[in-house]
């Protein structure tokens, strides 16, 4: 015999035999992880993601108001995007600029220290800023992981009667939540802080000789803290500081311009809420939107707990009785929500395999003890995770529940050993250790196929590693203990509760019925289970004898599921869909202004409170701003809601106002078009010249809509802007002794104002800003008469320097990698999808391009190759270790092969399953295969190492493969549907309200094992045929060379 399986089966006998003999230990042993294990649970913090997560992402902001895109592009964009390509590891840049200023999304390579890049984007962002203009104060840098996820999401519905609402809202409600322990930061949109606002007359300036550039500077002089060293007296040391400061309103208008004028004289003086070009309104109410943040490390489901305590104290407050506050988003609510419903779902699915395991043991003590090996494993899983600092969170959660249908495997092979013997008529001692005995090699390298498929893991490049490794860590610890749990608890469960069945009369009514019950589910099982069998029986022993019919049979499955089906699957890497809310974007005609897009809200308002009772929605919120805006509906997760999110979505579409050159779009904003499944499909362009990208555009779209399958085409070219473009001549401005570029700051004076140090008000810091009143700088003659002083200390008008010309600009110009990028967006009829894919890449494929302009590869399909790359690789890995494992097992580098045909056999029912249902595979379908590699192999193990041993025995290949058919079909098949059958409550819920959905990955699972058990059954006793003939062959070979 072979000393491996010699060690094995002398290790196995250790076990079985101690936990015979110390049976007092084993139970102490016990108890221990059922305290620990208990302990450990109710001390695993809750959260969404995984501990560590970091995303190789950077974003930059740089905010700078009212200017021009193509302006911004060229002062702000381009020199922020030479600094930062100096940046180590880094693997991409896109950036936008607009109206608002200039933002930069970086990408990093999988290995980069996120925080060591996050540094030197910070020292290239300050090199940057040198050459930015003046009045770009700050900019932002933020790190893209989990805790900027906002962990709340409140609406304050304000009465606008009220004298300072900021300050109220400030000091009593973001301030208490400031302090909450756990939150990071807390934003307050919708509101604008009172400031002081020095509006100048510009007709007394212009009659005074006043200059709004000069008056500036001098005020932004005026108000300072300086420190000015130290002093002695009377041998004590003083320090100086000097301050010049302004104390009250007073103080700003009494002050001196000249001996006989003040700047009252010249301007008016107000604090008040400056102009508004926005608008958030919650409920039909004016409104705050209050965004709450967690630190990196807080638990974002005790963070929402706290949040709900604090907001009940602030309702029953009398000084928020005219304030409506509202929780729409509890990020905490939501993560316990969707972990308790996959926990639900691994409890119905635990216990739908505890009644397929009762219908096949048909013993109540025995189903009990096999149960009881799922909580015992888990417990033990939950220990380990407790002791290397994991958390309960989606991923770890979906492992242990992926483990119930596979933690009876081992103790039902076992469990079924013990009682066969027992049946054969051996001592329940004896029969306890010889069938843990000669199983135990076995169900060892079974359960190692199954945990070894998530070595390769650590080979893996990017995100998919950390999940995977996260995903495997509870997989693997919870099938190991159930390693533990078939040869230590179950002999000696089966040996102390296993007694033969009293068949003598007894007259108690409640045996009766119990025999009644036992005879009537024999008689069940029998019929259905023996006549399975027979048939079974009959059909190896057919193919046995034909083993070319099973050949060519399943040549002509694999073709079809292979050559045919599959190409008709889609791999979608997002298939994620939000399930509590929905988003609506507004997007207003080129000509509106602020007044027409309030004037549609308001009637999109009217519209949303009637839906909010019809759609059962928990509240909702309106912004806009110039010319567009977006709807935000909560859905009440409490009740019972007919409709998804996305079908709300589209009931609120069709009755919302339809106006000419508006446009509607249904979908959250921070969502990637690209990643919006099959039913869309995104072309970029890329160039250097916007004005050549957009003429191909624009003769494409047309094109495009024509295609079969095209529902319609969104531009990516943003709603173009009017533009007031002042041409500075050189030779004017040379001749007049003006500085060309102070003629640009001298217009940002006029029009978008100054703003100058804060002073120290009524306990706050009050911002000041200087500007021209509003009826002298709205109307183009206004414009052109904007004095412009000279070096000579005279002034000459705007319209003497400048030509004025009028332009349509973009609201925003996009680029990446510091090309240009023009994308048109392209919504496909989901029926042809498939087709109308194929039809655009023909007819781009086609198109002559003009030099320097390219179709550049989408970040989504740059995203999707890359993990599909990676699984594909450590699935190939994992079948590599597979078989090598095996090779140790039957010291044969040929029989292992048999087994490993049942990996494309499970394929032919993940393909078949995805294609009847019509779902897309997504990533944790694929995550699925790669489970599914390890898991589909055991039962062949079994078999052929059962074939094995009875050929050691003596018996010929065939008596051997049909005697261990028969043998191991009823195991084989308890194990496969205590498995498929557990995952089917997983599959077939609704999908959690993060939106995460299992289905794919249950359908994997399911359709895998089910191909894989019912041909691995047929194929692998054909092909261990085939292979033992060919190891036959080369073994004579060997010897007639000898």
């Amino acid at each position: 015999m072979k000393p491996n399986i010699e060690n094995s089966k002398a290790m196995s006998n250790r076990l079985a035999r101690f936990s015979l003999d110390r049976r007092v230990t084993v139970f102490v042993l016990l108890l221990s992880i059922i305290v620990v294990g208990l302990i450990s649970a109710l001390g695993l913090p809750m959260e969404l993601f995984p501990r560590g997560y970091e995303t190789k992402f950077l974003s930059v902001y740089v905010p700078w108001s009212d200017a021009p895109a193509a302006e911004t592009l060229e002062k702000i964009t381009k020199p922020m995007e030479e600094e930062l390509s100096t940046v180590k590891h880094l693997e991409s840049i896109n950036s936008r600029s607009g109206q608002s200023g200039a933002s930069a999304f970086l990408k990093f390579k999988s290995k980069t220290d996120i925080a060591v890049a996050y540094r030197e984007v910070r020292d290239r962002m300050e090199r940057a800023r040198a050459r930015f203009p003046e009045d770009v104060e700050r900019y932002f840098i933020q790190k893209h992981d989990p805790s900027g996820i906002p962990v709340a999401i409140l609406g304050v519905a304000i009465d606008p009667s009220m004298a300072d609402y900021y300050s109220l809202i400030e000091k009593k409600v973001i301030l208490p939540i400031s302090r909450i322990d756990g939150v990071a930061n807390v934003e307050l949109n919708g509101l604008l802080e009172k400031e002081v606002i020095i509006e100048i007359d510009k007709q007394k300036a212009d009659a005074f000789g006043l200059n709004i550039y000069q008056l500036a500077q001098e005020l932004g002089q005026d108000n300072f803290t300086m420190a000015g060293g130290h002093v002695f007296e009377s041998d004590k040391k003083f320090l100086v500081r000097s301050v010049a400061s302004y104390q009250s309103l007073e103080d700003f208008r009494n002050r001196p311009i000249n001996d006989q004028l003040k700047l009252k004289d010249v301007a008016r003086i107000r604090y008040e809420e400056p102009e508004k070009d926005f608008s958030v309104r919650v409920n039909a109410k004016p409104a705050a939107a209050i965004v709450v943040f967690k630190e990196g490390e807080a638990n974002a489901v005790e963070v929402g707990e706290k949040l709900d305590a604090l907001l009940e104290e602030m309702r029953a407050n009398p000084l928020f009785e005219t304030m409506d506050m509202e929780l729409f988003f509890n990020q905490g609510r939501m993560v316990s929500s969707s972990i308790f419903s996959l926990i639900e779902g691994g409890e119905i699915g635990g216990l739908l395999a505890g009644l397929v395991l009762f219908f096949f043991l048909r013993r109540f003590r025995l189903t009990m003890i096999v149960s009881l090996s799922i909580p015992f494993s888990l417990l033990m899983a939950l220990i380990v995770m407790y002791f290397a600092g994991e958390t309960l969170n989606m991923l770890s959660i979906l492992g242990l529940v992926i483990c119930v249908g596979l933690l009876v495997d081992n103790s039902v092979v076992v469990a079924e050993n013990i009682y066969r013997h027992i049946q054969d008529g051996l001592p329940p001692r004896e029969a306890c250790i010889r069938g843990a005995q000669e199983i135990a090699l076995a169900i060892t390298m079974a359960t190692l196929t199954t945990v070894i498929v998530f070595l390769p893991v650590s080979l893996v490049e990017g995100e998919a590693q950390f999940f995977l490794m996260r995903l495997s860590l509870p997989i693997s610890v919870a099938l190991g203990a159930s390693l533990v749990v078939a040869l230590v608890f179950i002999p000696l469960s089966v040996f102390l509760t296993l007694r033969p069945r009293k068949n003598g009369p007894d007259r108690s009514r409640v045996v009766k019925m119990h025999r009644l019950f036992d005879r009537i589910l024999e008689k069940t099982y029998h019929f259905s289970m023996e006549k399975w069998q027979q048939i079974y029986h009959a059909c190896l022993s057919f193919f046995l004898r034909r083993r070319m019919d099973l050949v060519i049979l399943l040549a002509l499955v694999m073709g079809l599921s292979y050559g045919i089906i599959f190409r008709e699957i889609e791999f979608s890497p997002n298939q994620e869909e939000d399930r509590a809310s929905f988003q609506i974007g507004v997007e207003m005609s080129r000509e509106a202004i602020f007044e027409d897009t309030a004037e549609y809200f308001q009637e999109a308002e009217e519209i949303m409170k009637a839906k909010k009772e019809e759609l059962n929605l928990s509240g909702f919120m309106m912004m806009h701003f110039g010319r567009g805006g977006n709807i935000e509906g909560w859905l009440d997760m409490e009740e019972d809601n007919q409709l998804t999110a996305t079908e709300m979505a589209k009931s609120v579409l069709e009755d919302l106002p339809k106006m000419a050159g508006v446009k509607l779009r249904s979908g959250k904003e921070s969502q990637n078009e690209e990643a919006k499944g099959q039913t869309v499909h995104v072309l970029h362009l890329e160039g250097d010249d916007a004005g050549v990208l957009e003429k191909i555009a624009t003769d494409l779209e047309p094109v495009l809509e024509a295609l079969p399958g095209v529902i319609g085409i969104r531009s990516g070219q943003e709603r173009s802007a009017n533009e007031l473009a002042l041409v500075v001549d050189r030779n004017r401005t040379e001749s007049s002794n003006v500085n060309p570029e102070f003629v640009a700051g001298m217009v940002g004076y006029a029009l978008r104002g100054q703003t100058l140090p804060r002073f120290h008000y009524e306990g706050r810091e009050i911002p000041v800003r200087i500007r021209f009143e509003e009826e002298d700088r709205e109307r183009l003659t206004d414009l052109s008469n904007f004095q412009v002083p000279t070096r000579d200390g005279n002034s000459v008008p705007l319209s003497a320097l400048t030509d004025v010309k009028m332009l349509e600009s973009s609201d925003g110009i996009s680029r990446r990698n510091k090309r240009i990028n023009r994308s048109i967006t392209i919504d496909l009829v989901p029926e042809l999808a498939k087709e109308t894919h194929a039809a655009i890449q023909g007819l781009t494929n086609q198109m002559d391009l003009p030099e320097g302009v390219s179709f550049g590869i989408s970040q989504n399909d740059m995203s999707t190759n890359e993990t599909i790359k990676n699984l594909q690789f450590a699935a190939m890995v994992s079948v590599l270790f597979i078989y090598l494992l095996m090779g140790f097992l039957f010291e044969s580098f040929v029989l292992p092969l048999s087994i490993i045909l049942t990996i494309p056999l499970a394929g032919i029912g993940v393909v078949w399953s995805h294609w009847l249902t019509g779902k897309d595979l997504d990533v944790l379908g694929f995550v699925g295969t790669i489970l599914l590699i390890g898991v589909v192999v055991n039962n062949g193990i079994v078999l052929v190492d059962y074939v094995n041993r009875l050929r050691q025995q003596g018996l010929e290949r065939t008596e051997a493969l049909l005697k261990a058919a028969d043998r191991r079909f009823r195991p084989i098949l308890m194990t496969a549907l205590t498995t498929i059958i557990g995952m089917i409550p997983l599959t077939f819920s609704e999908p959690s309200e993060l939106g995460l959905s299992y289905k794919s990955f249950g359908l994997t699972l399911i359709g895998g094992m089910t191909t894989a058990t019912i041909l691995t059954l047929l194929v692998v006793p054909v092909f261990y045929t085939f292979f033992d003939d060919l190891r036959e062959r080369v073994m004579q070979g060997f010897r007639e060379l000898n």
